[in-house]
């Protein structure tokens, strides 16, 4: 397994993205990009809160699997719902995660942050952020893509203390030795595609390429992970 990892602030003051690359007590491989909430308080403490609450929890469960995920997420909804009451103050994270067992992969996100399943160039599977936009599509409350843009940053579910919103996407799959997994930030997602993230992933420079192309076009903070097996 080869684990690649680039986070950077884009256009902004300060990167409040969080990357953990853990192993967990089981021995399962924890990956996991928590995302500060662009225009809340302490945005990169809030990413750090949530990733060490979400990371000891699982550590202590029996077995992964979607129950003891979203217990996890609970619990770290808990701590920023504290932290938020401490001083006084708005934040919270989204989230984009993976844990890699002998035979599974566990998939798990709340919000904007990214993740794909990918065989040979082909994309076998990729998480539906939880946004407005997406929520309209699916009613079918506004076809018109125009007037969706003003939409576009607007996240649905999110770990900021309230325990309605922090509902997890889960997907198990299986893979194989020839499967690369994606995690990113809406910072990456919005600035290039998933196909150009592979391009680079497939070069002995590539890393350093993919981080100038965002340090010239990436308006927001990026995070990204490669876990290629």
């Amino acid at each position: 397994m080869e684990v690649q990892q680039l986070t950077g602030t884009g256009k902004r003051e300060s990167n409040q993205d969080f990357i953990c690359i853990d192993r967990l007590e089981s021995g399962a491989s924890f990956f996991l990009i928590a995302d500060g909430m662009g225009g809340y308080e302490k945005g990169d403490e809030a990413a750090r809160i949530v990733t060490e609450n979400i990371f000891t929890f699982l550590n202590f469960v029996g077995s992964i699997n979607e129950q003891n995920i979203q217990q996890a997420v609970q619990k770290a909804n808990l701590a920023i719902k504290q932290f938020n009451n401490k001083n006084n103050i708005k934040s919270g994270a989204t989230i984009g995660g993976i844990i890699v067992e002998e035979n599974a992969v566990h998939i798990f996100w709340v919000g904007d942050v990214m993740i794909y399943q990918i065989n040979k160039d082909k994309v076998l599977f990729q998480t539906q952020c939880h946004t407005l936009v997406n929520s309209l599509l699916e009613s079918e409350s506004i076809k018109d893509e125009k007037s969706l843009e003003k939409y576009k940053h607007i996240v649905t579910r999110s770990i900021s203390g309230k325990p309605s919103e922090s509902n997890i996407g889960y997907k198990s799959v299986r893979f194989s030795e020839d499967n690369i997994f994606i995690i990113c930030s809406d910072g990456v997602h919005n600035t290039i595609s998933v196909e150009q993230i592979l391009q680079y992933t497939g070069k002995e420079e590539g890393l350093q390429e993919l981080e100038y192309q965002f340090l010239k076009e990436a308006e927001d903070n990026y995070s990204v992970i490669t876990v290629i097996f």
